[in-house]
């Protein structure tokens, strides 16, 4: 379509099989396509004014500001969260619906206004780009998300466990690849106390608990389901506890302060990253949205890993096609 190769298709259709899976109004994901469009062509762009986005799987050098990934993120606004998840496009796309989310009256607004109300960019940038963006959003609609192909075994998803190559550095079984998947499809949504379940969010978000215990539901088809509760998790039956330095992406990593006898916050391991920091795929904290974060930032709390009993049959859904 329109000249569009398959990796340009890849992010629309990621575009269109999120905002569905986020519920999203037509017209929102309309304005998601129209900015993707707009803002890099459908390409995932490394910036050569960070350096660090060099390292980083990509499909091209930008030179626009700080500017990185499908949605031109900056670095120099939204960087706390940290380059890892900036140059994965599918916290861009979750990023954006976030955001819009957000904006009052949104589900009101065409989508050029909404697509310039989230970017914040030139005025009048994205209406250029509306057929092209109706014409993707009807192309992939429809499409049963069941049948698209999920991660290839040994690939983790880009930025969990995964070189910027797209190589893993240590993949975990396909039970834990299941388990980073369901759980990185929601990477970008606000963090809601007591949110969660194990369909996904409730109250328009998930708490630490509420994100963890959805993983594993859906990555064990079902057959595995816990509490809504950080030390009940770590002691359900199924739980397996595993030596910190036999850790693997899919486990769950619980942290207590010290001095306390209950964990306090948990998470799912998702592996190192370029610099080798193990890397925790959580729900933080009011304010705050589901993102990867340094294991190092606990340091000084006591850390117990916890890897759960695979079914032999598993049913993994996710948000991202490779």
């Amino acid at each position: 379509m329109a000249g569009l190769n398959e990796a340009q298709l890849k992010l629309a259709r990621n575009g269109v099989a999120i905002g569905k899976q986020r519920r999203m109004p037509e017209s929102v994901i309309v304005a998601e396509i129209a900015a993707q469009a707009t803002e890099s062509t459908f390409r995932n762009l490394a910036n050569s004014s960070v350096p660090e986005s060099l390292s980083y799987s990509n499909d091209g050098v930008g030179h626009d500001h700080d500017s990185v990934g499908p949605h031109q993120m900056r670095v120099s606004v939204w960087g706390s969260v940290g380059i890892t998840a900036l140059m994965d496009p599918i916290y861009q796309i979750n990023w954006f619906y976030s955001q819009a989310a957000k904006i009052g009256g949104a589900e009101e607004m065409s989508p050029p206004q909404l697509a310039q109300a989230v970017e914040q960019s030139a005025p009048a940038a994205y209406a250029g780009q509306l057929d092209l963006a109706r014409q993707l959003y009807a192309m992939f609609a429809d499409i049963d998300q069941a049948s698209m192909p999920a991660p290839q075994a040994g690939q983790p998803p880009a930025g969990c466990g995964a070189t910027g190559s797209g190589a893993p550095l240590s993949a975990g079984g396909p039970f834990g690849q299941a388990v980073v998947a369901a759980a990185r499809r929601w990477i970008g949504t606000p963090y809601v106390w007591g949110g969660g379940n194990p369909d996904g969010p409730t109250g328009g978000g998930f708490d630490c608990s509420g994100l963890t215990l959805y993983a594993i539901y859906q990555a064990s088809g079902g057959q595995i389901r816990l509490t809504h509760y950080t030390q009940a998790q770590q002691d359900h039956p199924s739980a397996q506890p595993v030596p910190f330095e036999q850790r693997q992406p899919g486990d769950l990593v619980f942290f207590t302060e010290p001095g306390a006898t209950d964990s306090h916050h948990v998470g799912i391991y998702a592996g190192r990253n370029e610099q080798g920091q193990d890397l925790l795929l959580h729900s933080p904290q009011t304010g705050q949205t589901i993102t990867l974060t340094p294991l190092s930032a606990w340091t000084g709390e006591h850390m117990d890993v916890r890897r759960y009993n695979a079914p032999s049959t598993t049913t993994t859904e996710v948000s991202a096609y490779e």
